[in-house]
């Protein structure tokens, strides 16, 4: 019987470290996967701002030169450094969080209370940078409108139409691209796309009730915080001296904290029906699509 034992001890691991052997060597294959999704994705963007362009007749290459003045006008500004200090902030007292609480309502109490602080914390970042960003937007359009035409505009073409219809093909750009990359991803981990699709729609399937009631979550929070807000400007109506205006931001403050601990506990509701069609994809996808030979 002890014989018997370790056979069976000695065929099970040889089984997971068959499979770890695979997963690893699937790896490779998933990382060029992603970055050719990347590429694809960064193509559709390019392809996009190309067609913008030329919706508004401006020549692409010195609209370009504007939006990299933008994004350094953005990087100059501060902000983007801020928001990362504040999620870093963030995930260093997570680690806090867990390391000296065992899991239960003590340590969800203190991420919860990191993650207002962290709200907080980006909502000033915010509040701060938000005269430079303006800026950088005003000064985008001023550089976008002085670039010269490629050609004499066609009256008959619509803008906003076009761009609406240039949207609409970078959409369906993206679609493709994620198509593409789940097809990447399958062949990758030797599985066959068609049976991995089906598990997927089942997925799609098992989230939009989940989904359903979570946007609905989530307008009711956007409804209270415009209510919040509309009330605070009730009650500290323009125009506003100094004190006023201190007192009127904290109450916006206040509201908004609100707003997002509401979107926070709708994600919370949300999270175990998402775990749940998680975890039955990946039963669908053992039971029926088995790893196909090299």
């Amino acid at each position: 019987m002890k014989r018997r034992s370790s056979l069976f001890v000695a065929a099970v691991a040889l089984l997971v470290g068959s499979a770890t052997f695979a997963t690893a060597g699937a790896r490779p294959c998933l990382r060029e996967a992603k970055r050719d999704a990347k590429d694809c994705a960064a193509d559709c963007k390019e392809a996009l701002q190309t067609a913008k362009d030329a919706c508004l007749n401006r020549d692409h290459a010195c609209v370009e030169v504007c939006r990299a003045n933008r994004s350094q006008c953005r990087l100059d500004s501060g902000f983007d450094a801020a928001i990362d200090a504040c999620n870093d902030t963030l995930e260093a007292r997570r680690a806090t969080c867990r390391a000296e609480n065992p899991p239960g309502d003590d340590r969800d109490v203190c991420v919860d209370r990191a993650q207002v602080d962290a709200f907080e914390c980006r909502d000033a970042a915010r509040e701060l940078a938000r005269p430079l960003l303006k800026q950088c937007r005003k000064d985008f359009r001023a550089c976008a409108k002085a670039c010269p035409a490629p050609a004499p505009a066609d009256p008959a073409v619509d803008a906003k139409q076009c761009i609406r219809d240039a949207n609409a093909a970078a959409k369906a750009c993206g679609a493709a691209c994620r198509e593409e990359y789940q097809g990447a991803k399958d062949d990758c981990r030797h599985r066959d796309h068609e049976c991995m699709e089906g598990c997927r729609a089942e997925r799609t399937a098992c989230r939009a009730p989940v989904r359903a009631e979570f946007d609905a979550d989530l307008a009711a929070c956007a409804a209270a915080r415009a209510t919040g807000i509309a009330d605070c400007a009730t009650q500290f109506p323009l125009p506003r001296d100094e004190a006023a205006a201190i007192a009127f931001d904290q109450c916006v403050d206040a509201v908004q904290v609100t707003a997002f601990v509401c979107r926070d506990d709708a994600h919370e509701e949300a999270r175990p029906g998402l775990v749940a069609c998680r975890q039955a994809f990946r039963a669908c996808v053992d039971t029926t699509c088995p790893v196909l030979p090299e």
